[in-house]
């Protein structure tokens, strides 16, 4: 089913957020016609890269997995 097994996504990270955050994020996924768990990843990975290029902090993780990992839902800038 999956090319590289990978990219299956089985960890799970909860975010608790109020009423008035929840009616946001789920309106801005019914505007963007996407899934609120994808919404939120895609978010996160996006703020994740942006703070790690502004901030030029050094991974801890394989060189590699990180490059891959980023490609595969970003561009990502060269010096990322």
């Amino acid at each position: 089913m999956y090319d590289d097994p990978r990219h299956i996504r089985d960890h799970r990270i909860v975010i608790r957020c109020n009423a008035d955050n929840y009616a946001f994020m789920k309106s801005l996924a019914q505007l963007q016609g996407e899934n609120l768990a994808t919404l939120a990843h895609d978010m996160m990975l996006h703020k994740a890269v942006e703070f790690v290029v502004a901030r030029d902090v050094p991974i801890v993780i394989n060189q590699s997995m990180q490059t891959k990992a980023l490609k595969s839902h970003f561009l990502v800038p060269q010096n990322a």
